[in-house]
């Protein structure tokens, strides 16, 4: 069965440059070489200046590449995360994320609409694991007493206007589309209140606007994402003994090695939130999938 992983980690940010990016996807290629029979051969890194916005999407495109519905691919980010106002009205918060690229300042960032049609590229049933070292809110870049630094670019004013207006259009056409779907029900409704069916036919509707993240990953029966933290908080790049890293690869990895790498993906989630809590990261690691992968094991097809 193939197994492929595309590692990107950008420290050598013109303006705003991270310390432990390299590191982290350098401790992930042993990891994934020592405990899940990844081959060097199918494991490509990109880092630093090489990782611009057109190399990150040719690797993207490597990655997609050969196997077959079995295969699994992993995607593992290290870098800035920024936000851009939402364009196509698909976002809750009238923003798109987006991962930076060395060259964002000339060539822009790779949004999340982006990534989805990148995604679309791959086998449709195939294990695709978005890890993603990043953030995408946060205001203080630095927090000096603790030698941190998030990673997350900050946001112009100009920008932050057009989201507040993007954000505003979204949810007059949520509240519209909601009204729509509903209809048939309106001639159904009791003064006891919604029902059973309404309930879940609502849930239903508003599950169809929620927030996408790094590529509407959710379409997918086989796709995992695991994120740093919440997409309102920051990611920290912190020092752990004597070098850098996210504190959130640097515990899941180290999770990887205590576990010898069997452990399904809720267990990995607990037992990375309890680590950033017990380091004193306030950063809340997420998981998100179709329901019933959350128990499969890390990097198992499916």
């Amino acid at each position: 069965m193939l197994k492929k992983a595309l590692l990107i980690g950008i420290n050598d940010y013109p303006e705003t440059p991270l310390r432990g990016c390299v590191n982290d996807v350098l401790q992930m290629k042993e990891a994934l070489l020592d405990l899940f029979g990844f081959a060097p051969e199918n494991i490509r890194m990109i880092l630093d200046r090489e990782a611009t916005k057109t190399g990150m999407i040719a690797g993207l495109d490597w990655l997609g590449q050969g196997g077959n519905e079995q295969a699994v691919r992993l995607f593992h980010f290290a870098g800035h995360g920024h936000f851009v106002p939402d364009k196509n009205g698909d976002e809750p918060d009238g923003a798109d994320e987006a991962l930076v690229p060395y060259d964002y300042d000339r060539n822009g960032c790779l949004i999340d609409d982006h990534l989805k049609e990148l995604y679309d590229r791959f086998p449709e049933n195939g294990n695709l694991t978005l890890i993603m070292d990043c953030c995408h809110s946060g205001t203080n870049q630095r927090d000096v007493e603790r030698d941190v630094i998030y990673r997350f670019m900050p946001v112009s004013y100009t920008d932050r206007k057009a989201i507040a207006e993007a954000k505003r259009e979204f949810l007059q056409a949520q509240r519209e589309f909601v009204l729509e779907k509903m209809k048939p029900f309106k001639n159904q409704r009791t003064m006891r209140g919604p029902d059973e069916e309404f309930e879940r036919q609502i849930m239903g509707v508003m599950k169809s606007f929620e927030k996408q993240r790094y590529g509407d990953h959710r379409v997918r029966e086989g796709n995992i994402l695991l994120a740093a933290c919440q997409s309102d908080q920051k990611a920290a790049d912190a020092k752990f003994d004597k070098t850098y890293h996210g504190a959130f690869t640097y515990f899941l990895v180290k999770i990887l090695r205590e576990t010898r790498g069997s452990i399904h993906h809720l267990e990995l989630l607990k037992k990375l939130g309890d680590a950033l809590d017990d380091h004193g990261f306030k950063q809340l690691p997420q998981l998100e999938c179709l329901a019933g992968r959350d128990t499969a094991n890390l990097f198992a097809s499916l």
